[in-house]
């Protein structure tokens, strides 16, 4: 499987010694000014992934289309970050940064009292209609979590975090701080030739994450969220594509896809695609892939329908297994596993 490279977002803190000041008669420490640079770099491999997975000329459509729809999960910039400072002894937030940056590149300058800290960051959860924080006045409590509905849209940005243990003193030169990606995408390409009665499609997955432990680094399953699929729009091929792509069979794609969380790495994980067809008739496909859908990647699915709307994985995806439900008839319907 082709994966993404996961994303690292370097943060560094360069430390200067300011003038020594009593902040907390309690403590009796002295603040330390600190500047700290962040330079985010949100590189991905995306377009070559989707190069390789969708070489063939009459897939440039749904190639272009995918990369388009996943662009704002995908990005190099980071447009909000959350910034919080907890100390170590009583856990509490002593800093804290929210700001919208829509940028690469921003510095702050602070000051903290010497002593130790955690530092958690979160990036791109101010606009994410389905992911907010909580419980986040102490570190060993912060936590992502979906929406607590039945079925989740898919998410809207990719989410990046961070936890870094900080002891701030006058030998503090530096820090560097990695922010990766807790989100993962799912897309399903259909290869539609071979069903002339197609109406639409719509679907569903099950299997990942409800939600991340930021100070832990772990995600969370305390519940199970059915993540909905979205159709992609395609465009149509140009008149020069297609006649590049007469030498190869021609295809008519569909393509749908969701952004969630990671799954479990010992367990297996579903989508379900529901075919309607001319005549009211439903056939519902039930896709498990056994390979764990990591945190930071991209899962391409690439299916073929058939003439009774069912799915079968083309060769190469030995870890993919599904069965089809067909329901054709009022109060009735028969399971065929394949």
């Amino acid at each position: 499987m082709k994966r993404l490279i996961v994303i690292l977002v370097p943060l560094f803190f360069v430390a200067l010694l300011a003038g020594c000041s009593l902040i907390d008669d309690d403590l009796n420490v002295c603040d330390k000014e600190l500047v700290i640079d962040y330079d985010l770099q949100l590189h991905t491999a995306l377009s070559v992934q989707l190069q390789a997975e969708l070489a063939a000329q009459t897939e440039a459509p749904v190639r272009r289309a995918l990369e388009q729809w996943l662009a704002p999960v995908f990005t190099d910039k980071a447009q909000d970050i959350d910034l919080r400072f907890y100390s170590e002894e009583k856990d509490d937030v002593r800093y804290r940064i929210s700001e919208v940056i829509n940028d690469n590149r921003t510095s702050y300058s602070i000051r903290l009292p010497q002593e130790n800290y955690m530092h958690l960051a979160v990036a791109n959860i101010d606009d994410n209609r389905e992911v907010h924080m909580q419980d986040g006045d102490h570190s060993t409590t912060m936590q992502l979590r979906l929406s607590d509905k039945q079925e989740v849209s898919s998410l809207n940005t990719g989410v990046f975090t961070a936890r870094l243990p900080m002891e701030v003193n006058d030998s503090t030169l530096h820090f560097d701080v990695h922010l990766y990606m807790i989100t993962a995408a799912v897309a399903v390409v259909i290869d539609t030739t071979g069903c002339d009665s197609l109406v639409s499609l719509s679907g569903t997955m099950e299997g990942s994450a409800s939600g991340f432990s930021v100070r832990d680094s772990s995600f969370l399953f305390t519940s199970a969220p059915t993540m909905l699929l979205e159709n992609v729009p395609i465009e149509p091929s140009s008149a020069a594509t297609l006649r590049r792509a007469a030498a190869e069979e021609t295809a008519q794609y569909a393509c749908m896809a969701t952004v969630g969380l990671a799954t479990q790495d010992d367990a297996s994980w579903q989508v379900q695609i529901n075919a309607t067809l001319i005549g009211n008739r439903h056939t519902t496909t039930t896709i498990t892939v056994d390979q764990p859908l990591q945190a930071g990647t991209l899962r391409v699915l690439k299916m073929k329908m058939g003439n009774n709307g069912g799915l079968n994985p083309e060769e190469g995806q030995k870890e993919v297994g599904v069965s089809v439900a067909l329901d054709w008839k009022q109060g009735g319907g028969f399971d065929v596993d394949i």
